[in-house]
């Protein structure tokens, strides 16, 4: 389908399979940067949209919010620039990040820069009231067959495969032998050519009538003058 079509028609798409299959998933809004907690870890806070419902829910991952070495920017230790932040390789947040499929930004404290990638992606995991377990967060993923069933129901299903299957038969040499036979049209063996050279049909299952060939006209450059005019006289 056409680009522009499927940017319009996603988001309902993706609702309709969600309601038929009975499931819900969410759609990431944006992120927020702090510290948590009585002990006042340092972390991002993701912020998620249900696609169903509308209602919000959200992720904490630990997160360092202070500069790792001295730069021209600032000396290490202290604070990065309102929304940024610096996630390690062993990271829930990192390996959350690798499950999208998401290009790793060239430095760990760049991710900022790339949060916003994560809006065209659909989420779920273990949800409890309205957080998310940050380890079991990750990209939506169901099954075609599953999204088949729920669609088009067990029944439905069934039928479309039985019927997919006959088309798939059908569209090969075997259409073209159903489509005659539907016809009426019988395979005749003495019918053919190379039967003494002569083509006949039958009729009323004994009589043959044979039929005359018919002449292969001869090219221009073997023609006489006279035979040349007739065939354009006749034309």
């Amino acid at each position: 389908m056409p680009s522009e079509w499927l940017i319009e028609c996603t988001p309902g798409i993706c609702r309709s399979i969600l309601t038929a299959a009975g499931l819900d998933a969410f759609e990431y809004v944006g992120y927020t940067t702090g510290h948590y907690g009585k002990h006042k870890a340092s972390g991002v806070t993701l912020q998620f949209v249900s696609v169903l419902t509308g209602e919000t829910a959200y992720a904490i991952f630990n997160a360092d919010l202070t500069r790792r070495r001295t730069t021209a920017k600032g000396l290490a230790g202290t604070a990065l620039p309102k929304g940024q932040f610096r996630a390690g390789e062993r990271s829930h947040f990192y390996k959350f990040w690798l499950s999208t499929g998401l290009e790793i930004p060239d430095r760990m404290q760049r991710f900022y820069k790339r949060m916003g990638k994560l809006s065209g992606i659909l989420f779920a995991g273990a949800l409890a009231n309205d957080r998310f377990d940050a380890q079991t967060i990750q990209p939506f993923d169901i099954a075609a067959e599953r999204v088949r069933m729920a669609v088009l129901g067990h029944k439905e299903g069934t039928t479309w495969a039985q019927l997919g299957h006959k088309e798939d038969t059908s569209s090969g040499h075997n259409k073209t032998a159903e489509s005659q036979t539907e016809q009426g049209f019988q395979p005749i063996p003495t019918a053919c050519v190379s039967n003494h050279g002569k083509t006949v049909i039958r009729e009323h299952g004994d009589k043959v009538v044979p039929i005359t060939p018919i002449p292969t006209p001869k090219a221009p450059q073997d023609q006489s003058v006279e035979e040349w005019l007739a065939d354009y006289e006749s034309a």
